[in-house]
């Protein structure tokens, strides 16, 4: 080998990407045994929307009142597949069990998340849970199992009356003791329709009382969410008035019915957490034309089409709400020659960036990193990167004050919360050799030179 010649396999070799897509958007749906006319133009709509400067398509749905997965679930994610490519979406499979009154279900992209785990609990009968409660654990395509998250899908006890509310604590108990075992920092999203009119509500009380499982609302607004001007702009029920479909709840945008309260590990802003002013009731921005008993089609928050498909789709509108995903480390090495002269001054410059797959710097965590190194190198950086922030450069000095084969390990770390590639290492090795002299230089030369005289005379 010529040890001259410079190698290119650090450079070529060591990068570290992420097929990741940063942004998730979550929507929370009582579809009322749909789909129906109105809904694929519902999930389209929602997808196109512009919230914080940036449209994303749906990543997971969590879905109340399906008749089974096999079929009004599995309508909807053909209707999906239908507008984005076969294969796009997929569905959870577990049916709970129910007193008749509709189930929960899940629809999440396939391109971006992957369903882990998928578990029913809760005892129905008369004087219980209406329906099980359905957790989904979920991971973002190019993380590990640091980043896996869980969404509940609950649609609790409907009406008022002690005998309701008596029930619905029960289902709330039962979910906060499932949540409460998974342990304290669990990424956790309680969705669903609470049926509840007020965060007095005893339920309401159980899922936010403090301990490991503690649910927050992220946009952290208490107080009585029933036909009144309180925060009209939150009421998910009813579209309508008068019904489109048979059995179709009417009444007018009254009541905050649906949520998507979520563990406090997504309201840190480290690794996945919420994004800050993406949490509405789709369609609904609070301009309906009286503050209770509106129909949807009344106020400005859509289009006059997106409108009209909420009233025809179902008798809730859904809960959208964005989510920021961890940082993805990536780093690469300069090429190092393979000889180097003694006394030289010589390095390797580490370029190091935060890869997450994003569309706005929103989208993801930013990176914390360190670079330091082991064996005949010095250096030592501590550093971040925001997504989108086109990444740093660090230059690692290479020991050549004596002779003699080298090496050393370079080592990026990343402290971030769940990053993807989360420690990066790239072994470095080189050689040492002297100056030559110049007088040794020029016998050499000399010596050359004579023998090619020597053998032209022969």
């Amino acid at each position: 080998m010529n040890r001259s010649k410079f190698v290119l396999t650090l450079a070529a070799a060591c990068l570290f990407t992420s097929n990741a897509s940063a942004q998730l958007r979550i929507v929370d749906y009582n579809t009322a045994r749909g789909p129906r006319t109105g809904t694929d133009t519902v999930l389209q709509a929602i997808s196109d929307e512009v919230i914080n400067g940036f449209a994303k398509q749906i990543d997971v749905i969590a879905l109340q009142e399906q008749t089974s997965s096999a079929t009004t679930t599995l309508g909807i994610v053909n209707l999906l597949n239908g507008i984005y490519g076969a294969g796009t979406y997929d569905r959870a499979t577990l049916d709970g069990a129910t007193s008749g009154a509709g189930r929960p279900g899940l629809i999440y992209n396939t391109n971006t998340v992957s369903l882990i785990g998928q578990t029913a609990f809760g005892v129905v009968n008369t004087s219980a849970q209406a329906r099980q409660t359905l957790r989904y654990q979920l991971r973002p395509t190019g993380y590990d199992s640091s980043a896996d998250f869980y969404v509940y899908s609950n649609h609790y006890k409907a009406s008022t009356g002690a005998t309701n509310e008596a029930r619905r604590q029960i289902e709330a108990a039962a979910l906060r003791a499932d949540l409460d075992a998974l342990g304290q920092g669990t990424h956790a999203i309680l969705a669903g329709d609470y049926n509840i009119q007020s965060s007095s509500e005893q339920m309401y009380q159980t899922l936010t009382a403090a301990g490991d499982g503690q649910a927050l609302d992220p946009i952290n607004m208490p107080g009585i969410w029933h036909n009144n001007a309180f925060m009209p702009e939150l009421f998910t029920q009813s579209p309508v008035a008068v019904a489109r479909f048979p059995g179709q709840i009417t009444g007018g945008m009254d009541d905050r019915f649906d949520f998507q309260l979520t563990t406090g590990e997504f309201l840190d802003n480290e690794g996945l957490s919420y994004i800050s002013g993406s949490y509405h009731a789709f369609g609904n921005n609070g301009t309906l034309s009286s503050c209770c008993n509106a129909e949807i089609t009344s106020g400005t928050g859509a289009s006059p089409a997106v409108l009209d498909a909420l009233a025809n789709a179902s008798d809730h509108i859904p809960v959208v709400a964005d989510y920021q995903l961890p940082a993805v480390s990536s780093a690469s090495v300069s090429a190092i020659p393979l000889t180097v002269q003694l006394g030289s001054v010589q390095s390797a410059l580490v370029s190091v960036a935060n890869a997450a797959s994003v569309i706005s710097l929103l989208g993801a965590d930013e990176l914390d990193y360190t670079v330091s190194v082991t064996g005949d190198l010095a250096g030592f950086f501590s550093d971040l990167d925001a997504p989108l922030g086109g990444g740093n450069s660090h230059s690692i000095s290479l020991d050549t004050s004596t002779l003699g084969l080298k090496s050393g390990t370079i080592t990026v770390a990343s402290s971030s919360q769940s990053v993807a590639n989360p420690l990066l290492t790239f072994p470095v090795s080189f050689e040492v050799v002297a100056i030559p002299e110049p007088a040794t230089l020029a016998m050499s030369l000399f010596g050359c030179i004579a023998l090619v005289a020597t053998r032209r005379r022969r």
